[in-house]
């Protein structure tokens, strides 16, 4: 079995949160379509409010081989398991990040945040 990601989209609020121990509640669902045939492509929501506001969507693939059959139960957890790992990897991605600059004499902070 081969599964792929072919987009994917974060919607997140403009802070970051301080706490370097983020605990995230999330809700998830993953819909299928064309589950009779050999490909089928499926769509993942993970959604987390309490702590972060955070929508997060990945749309993909999975390609069965010849001799296996689709189980539903199992493809949600291996395609759960591989979004959380996306979704944690873009929250590091998008932290707001501080750099001290020293340029002769000059000192001063520049704060990076970003955010998609």
């Amino acid at each position: 079995m081969e599964i792929t990601v072919e987009k994917i989209a974060m919607i997140r609020e403009d802070f970051n949160p301080k706490n370097t121990n983020l605990n995230l509640d999330i809700d998830w669902s993953v819909e299928y379509m064309n589950t009779d045939q050999r490909n089928i492509n499926y769509n993942i929501v993970l959604k987390s409010g309490e702590y972060l506001n955070l929508n997060f969507k990945l749309e993909g693939l999975v390609i069965l081989g010849d001799l296996e059959e689709f189980n539903h139960n199992e493809c949600s957890q291996m395609i759960f398991h591989h979004a959380c790992t996306i979704l944690m990897n873009m929250i590091s991605l998008t932290r707001q990040t501080e750099y001290d600059l020293i340029n002769e004499g000059i000192s001063s902070t520049v704060n990076f945040g970003t955010a998609f």
